[in-house]
């Protein structure tokens, strides 16, 4: 954290590297609302609209709406706080046009207004997208981190960290589909030709042999190319050309991701050919740049894999395969799921910070948890079906890590000493203005570490973590149900409103899902893991429909608009027991969904679902959305 302000004042202009930037109009979010009483089981709509909120409220309206990157919850009161790590707004960029098409709130439209003034600002000559340092006296740290995001510290004042450029490249992609008219698809080009620029292409593939760069700086072929963590970071890179080429049919942008993710298979160091996370760092590697390294308390985190930076890399190769239709990274990816699932906890969806997790103990990012959801959506997606770890993980560890309701944080607090605010932090409404984020180091079974754990940042939220959660949302959302070509296929039992028919889940209360169609199609629905096709009755408007299958779908047939196609089957209540970190856990499910768990955390305590246990639905009235521009992304 950064310790002093050295003469700056809040509300100092921010010195970005371009001054003009072209004019637009703000893209809105128009569609169709209306009322419907629904079953009161989880709805990704109402999710998404708590996301708005999670995304644009833990801001600063005096430093352009720029994020505050750590919250800490274990502080009385509850703080903000800015540091070089505000660079994760990238995340954010991308994650909130898309939150906002699930649920159709408008909240803080000012907020998404100055964030893409602040990044047509930020965009240099080169096309790269460049932080600024006049007017951010948190901007930097005190030593750069030879393998990570800031591997050196700039000399002027603009510097540009790579691998956040990825995120900020798909935003660009996805604003260029919402408003055709405005200046994104050329910023999205520009920012594509200024990383063809700065990569050392050879051969078949291309690298960035640094993670940092400043204005007008180049790599030749002798630059040392990067291994281990600093290879890694191309996943961001790789998934943003990937979603820009999808977009825009930007050709350089496929190439270059090509070449990127060749070398990080290849040569990168950081996925073995069979799946493995190799360590962050290789062994004794970067000792001699950084004279604080060795003594660093956390240097046998060094000789682990952080999991989220790895599974950037196994998202980054299906975002490409599914762009390009080359199928040759599939099976790596396919084994690098495999891998990392097995390093963590199925039946929640709980995964480690750290393989092995000899520092962060018990706690999972909601970061990874968010990866490894999105992973299992486009390999079923690309024909290799998981949406069972989906419906599981979704229902679990991704829906108890956002936070839903705040007054138990004041609670947790009160009897803390009285904290004084930095220059760089706030205690403005901070649990309030975190609503609908998502947790950075929950415990199993409670929503922040233990609070007598000695590192106070494990207390809250890191905001990269809502960014990938809320993005998380949107992938989920988006995939419950495919439409195409008259046929409508039903992926999830999760409640969702769509253009072609509205899905009522009654899961977990009964087994039994509503379909209420709107356009004619051929309807099938996919039965979850734990029901056998033999166990399932279908019924179309109160009269019997029999069915036919094909693998795990339930083939309802034909069906016309104002029908109702009601699946029912049974679902049992089972009792696991687990371990995670060496702790035991004893679960309670009704289906996939984790109605207790045991022991209960200190704090606030995951799986309080006592409604769910009841067998009879509990309903509720709500404002149902659908977005008349639908973007799969």
């Amino acid at each position: 954290m950064v310790e002093k302000s050295q003469g700056w004042q809040r509300g100092d202009p921010i010195g970005y590297i371009r001054d003009d930037i072209p004019q637009f109009e703000m893209p809105k979010c128009s569609g169709q609302h209306y009322e419907a009483l629904v079953p009161d089981t989880l709805d990704l709509q109402e999710r998404a609209a708590l996301a708005v909120n999670g995304l644009t409220g833990p801001t600063d309206p005096q430093a352009d709406y720029e994020i505050y990157w750590r919250v800490h919850f274990r502080s009385n009161p509850p703080l903000m706080f800015h540091s070089i790590d505000d660079h994760v707004q990238a995340k954010f960029w991308e994650a909130l046009p898309l939150v906002r098409m699930v649920s159709g709130s408008e909240q803080n439209l000012d907020v998404q207004r100055r964030w893409l003034e602040v990044m047509l600002h930020m965009q240099g000559p080169d096309g790269l997208l460049y932080t600024p340092v006049q007017g951010r006296p948190w901007a930097l740290p005190q030593h750069p981190e030879p393998a990570s995001s800031l591997d050196a510290l700039p000399t002027g004042d603009q510097f540009c960290t790579v691998g956040m450029v990825g995120r900020a490249l798909a935003t660009f992609a996805l604003y260029a589909l919402l408003d055709a008219a405005g200046p994104w698809r050329q910023a999205a080009q520009r920012l594509v030709d200024g990383l063809c620029n700065l990569a050392v292409a050879q051969d078949n593939y291309a690298y960035l042999p640094r993670n940092f760069v400043e204005p007008g700086q180049t790599f030749s072929g002798e630059a040392q190319p990067p291994t281990a963590f600093r290879a890694g970071m191309a996943g961001w890179i790789i998934q943003g050309l990937s979603q820009c080429y999808r977009a825009l049919r930007y050709e350089p942008a496929l190439t270059l991701a090509g070449q990127m993710l060749r070398y990080l298979v290849q040569q990168g160091e950081f996925i073995a050919p069979d799946g493995q996370f190799l360590p962050d760092y290789l062994p004794g590697e970067y000792v001699g740049e950084h004279p604080d390294f060795a003594a660093d308390p956390f240097a046998v985190a060094r000789e682990s894999a952080h999991f989220h930076a790895h599974t950037n890399g196994l998202m980054a190769a299906l975002e490409y395969v599914e762009a390009s239709g080359d199928q040759d990274f599939l099976d790596w990816t396919r084994q690098g799921y495999e891998y990392a699932r097995g390093h963590g906890e199925p039946l929640l969806g709980w995964f480690p910070e750290r393989i092995p997790s000899r520092v962060y103990a018990e706690t999972s990012e909601t970061c990874q948890v968010a990866d490894m959801i999105t992973c299992a959506i486009k390999l079923s997606l690309l024909g290799d079906d998981r949406w069972d770890d989906v419906d599981r993980w979704v229902r679990n560890q991704l829906a108890e890590n956002q936070l839903v309701q705040c007054d138990w944080i004041y609670r947790a607090a009160a009897d803390l000493p009285q904290a004084h605010p930095a220059f760089n932090e706030t205690i403005e409404n901070v649990p309030e203005r975190n609503v609908g984020a998502f947790a950075g180091w929950p415990a199993p079974n409670d929503w922040i570490y233990y609070p007598d754990h000695p590192h106070a940042w494990t207390r809250g939220i890191m905001h990269c973590c809502t960014g990938n959660g809320a993005r998380a949302l949107y992938y989920v959302w988006d995939n419950i149900l495919h439409y195409e070509d008259g046929h409508l296929r039903v992926n999830l039992l999760l409640n969702r409103a769509s253009p072609w028919a509205d899905v009522d889940s009654h899961i977990p209360y009964t087994g039994q899902v509503d379909v209420k169609v709107k356009q004619a199609c051929d309807l099938s629905i996919r039965i979850p893991e734990w029901v056998r096709p033999e166990q399932v009755q279908c019924q179309v408007n109160g009269s019997q429909r029999d069915l036919g299958w094909q693998g795990r779908y339930a083939l309802v047939g034909a069906v016309k608009p104002d029908d109702v196609a009601t699946m029912t089957f049974p679902l049992e209540v089972r009792t696991d027991t687990v371990y995670i970190e060496q702790q035991r856990y004893r679960l309670v499910r009704k289906g996939n969904d984790v109605v207790v768990i045991d022991p209960p955390g200190p704090n606030w305590p995951l799986y309080q679902r006592a409604h769910y246990r009841a067998n009879q639905t509990r309903w509720k009235r709500m404002t149902r959305f659908i977005a008349d521009t639908l973007i799969h992304w």
